[in-house]
């Protein structure tokens, strides 16, 4: 027997938050630790699983090219902290939130395409990627 399952975009985006949720990591830094969601679609989709937050999106994909949201006064965290289940707004404390961050501590950044070496890469909408940009070498360094 043979059986085909489709998706959606968004159902897509949400079985990655499910499977990212479900992880052994998370789990454990959603109750004991730190949890550093930077916005996207997906990362949205994985925030709205942990605490039931959506994250503002900034800016979309779309067969045009990359696109503004559109929003005349943003609402809501870009970023978002889940210190130990509570979330907290992130913006405008990343450098603050990643120095304080353990080994235990997980940081969820998504991907809009992979480089020729495999490794993942997000949009640069502003200047040395913004204040996500700053922070991204520190996490991976330490």
């Amino acid at each position: 027997m043979k059986c085909q399952f489709t998706l959606t975009v968004p159902e897509g985006k949400l079985l990655i938050a499910k499977a990212i949720a479900a992880q052994p990591e998370v789990r454990k830094a959603l109750s004991e630790g730190m949890i550093l969601l930077k916005g996207g679609t997906t990362v949205s989709a994985l925030s709205e699983e942990l605490c039931g937050v959506p994250l503002r999106i900034s800016g979309r994909i779309t067969p045009r090219g990359t696109v503004s949201s559109g929003a005349v006064k943003p609402e809501g965290a870009h970023s978002l902290l889940i210190r130990r289940g509570v979330p907290e707004q992130g913006d405008g404390r990343l450098a603050e939130i990643a120095a304080s961050m353990g080994p235990g501590d997980v940081f969820v950044c998504g991907a809009n395409l992979i480089d020729p070496w495999g490794g993942a890469v997000m949009m640069a909408g502003k200047d040395l990627c913004g204040e996500p940009g700053a922070i991204i070498p520190v996490i991976e360094s330490e």
